[in-house]
């Protein structure tokens, strides 16, 4: 069995990729986006003629970072390598991304995600619908990638403990949260989520969580489940609250975002912190 094809490429670091904490999420997920380019003009066809010519395009449902300990920082990190591969279920109906992320050899984090393949219907204004992978595209995934992957475990542990409820924002999908299509861009709507506990610090909110594991704490794990999009101008709520693990060591943050007058989220962001000393 042949090995999955993976492109590589390094990068110098710059201060807008790092927060004071970690390499910010933001500049993975835009890995996952320019990887997934660069892996398709590599060994399929350039993204354009994907939806174009084919007709094809995707969505991503749902992200895990799993972030090393300890994380380098800017300091630590002058070049960052990238390591990208793609997978496409047999189905043709998913596409599943990898990504190793390495500073000098040392692992900085690990991202995985996972994609609806998408039928275009209309090459101006892009609306697409739930489809499959165009066949010529698929037959240029080898056999090694052209597999199902395991989907993801709940995030969500049972016997969780609430110890800040539920805090709202309100705000609206602008065209900086949106791509082409003037729909939600993953990566904006991740990076609005991770704002949430600035906001709590800034409008002293955290109570009884001290400031310091609000903002001064790391992230180790980040997921996130898309479940609907939203458009450019439409109104958008963020729900914040955290919680305890069933052992009490752990401490996580769940955000909630959707329309105002939605029952259930159209995205979910769990972020797990690392352990403070």
């Amino acid at each position: 069995m042949t090995v999955p094809r993976r492109i590589s490429y390094t990068e110098p670091s710059t201060t807008t990729m790092f927060s004071p904490l970690q390499l910010r999420p933001r500049t993975l997920l835009g890995h996952v986006a320019s990887g997934l380019s660069r892996w398709l003009a590599e060994y399929v066809t350039p993204f354009p003629s994907m939806v174009d010519t084919y007709g094809s395009a995707v969505v991503v449902t749902s992200v895990r970072i799993d972030y090393a300990t300890p994380c380098p920082g800017f300091s630590d990190a002058p070049w960052l390598t990238v390591q990208f591969g793609l997978r496409v279920h047999p189905s043709g109906k998913w596409m599943h991304v990898e990504i190793d992320c390495t500073a000098d050899g040392r692992p900085v984090a690990h991202v995985s995600t996972t994609m609806r393949v998408l039928a275009v219907a209309d090459g101006d204004s892009l609306s697409a619908s739930p489809g499959v992978l165009h066949p010529e595209l698929r037959k240029a995934f080898t056999p090694a990638e052209t597999v199902a992957t395991p989907p993801p475990p709940d995030p969500y542990p049972a016997g969780a403990t609430a110890v800040l409820p539920p805090r709202e924002w309100r705000t609206f999908i602008s065209r900086s949260h949106a791509e082409v299509a003037d729909q939600w861009s993953f990566i904006e709507m991740i990076e609005l989520a991770t704002q949430a506990r600035d906001r709590l610090f800034a409008e002293g909110l955290h109570a009884p969580l001290p400031p310091r594991q609000v903002i001064g704490t790391p992230t180790r794990t980040l997921r996130a489940v898309f479940r609907r999009p939203m458009f450019v101008y439409d109104p958008c709520v963020v729900t914040t609250s955290a919680h305890h693990g069933p052992d009490a060591s752990g401490l996580y943050f769940h955000h909630r975002i959707g329309p105002p007058d939605s029952t259930r989220p159209h995205l979910t962001v769990w972020e797990t912190l690392e352990a403070m000393a």
